[in-house]
Formats: C-alpha cells, structure tokens, sequence
C-alpha cells in the first residue's frame, strides 16, 4: 500500500506542478496575442475551469495520500529528525501555495472577470486597467509556481534519507 501512495502522491504533484508551468509559460502568454475580449475570456475561462478542477483533484489526493505517508514513515522522534524538519517546511510551503491559490482565485479571477464585463459592455476606458491586472496576475502565478517548485523539492528531499 505504501509504494501506491507514494505513486498517486507523485502524480498529483505532477498534475498540480506541470499545468503551472504550461499556464505560465505558454497559455497565458499566448493570450496577450487575442485581441478579441470575447475570445480571450472564453479560451481563458475554460481553461482555467479545467485546470482548477485538475488541481482540485490534485491538493485532495496530496492531503490524503500524505497523511497517509506521515502515518507509514514519520519517524517516532519525528521533531527532532532532518525528515522532520523537512517535513514541516514542506507543510508550510503547502500552505503558503493553498493560500496564494485562494489569493489567485478569488481575488484576481473576480477582478478580472468585473474588468472584462466592463470592457465587453463597451467601457474601453477599462481595457488598460484589465491589460495590467492580467499582468499582476500573471506575475502573481510566478510566485505561486515558485512555492510549488519549493514544495516538490522539499518532497523528493524527504524521500532522499
């Protein structure tokens, strides 16, 4: 049992990490090609749907399959381990990414949602407000993709004894 937790733990780090990467380096950036407002909060809404269902699968496997891996191979004097130690940064980074996660979606997904009403209803007065927000956004997800990056590191530096 411990060597499929292990693997179902490894695919959903992948599945939340890679799509982070493809986001960030490829969709987003081809988005600022679309000029059509429509188009563009079409192909981003849906993809964004898709990849928050992902990674919603994603973090409940990982919590799952990570209690479960506390319980199999923490170690009985686990605070005062390296693997404890490591343990519990990789807890924090978790976090800090849910949170940033939350942050992302709520905050930046409705503000940039309300901007592209607002242009689509014909405010062009606000298409150099939702340029820049998708930007903050944008940059936004580096900081999100650099804490995953940090957390699947911690990971495989636990399973390095």
């Amino acid at each position: 049992m411990e060597t499929i937790s292990l693997i179902l733990h490894v695919s959903a780090a992948a599945l939340l990490f890679g799509p982070q990467v493809l986001m960030f380096f490829a969709l987003t950036p081809a988005t600022w090609f679309i000029d059509d407002e429509q188009l563009k909060r079409n192909v981003v809404s849906t993809v964004a749907r898709r990849f928050g269902i992902m990674s919603a699968t994603s973090i409940v496997v990982l919590v799952a399959t990570g209690i479960y891996q506390i319980q199999v191979f923490a170690p009985s004097d686990l605070i005062e381990t390296k693997w404890g130690s490591i343990l519990v940064l990789k807890m924090v980074a978790f976090v800090i990414l849910m949170i940033l996660l939350m942050i992302h979606t709520t905050y930046f997904g409705k503000k940039i949602r309300t901007l592209s009403d607002e242009v689509l209803n014909g405010d062009q007065d606000k298409v150099g407000d939702l340029d820049y927000l998708r930007r903050q956004s944008w940059l936004f997800s580096f900081l999100m993709l650099l804490v995953t990056t940090g957390t699947l590191w911690l990971g495989v530096a636990l399973g390095n004894h």
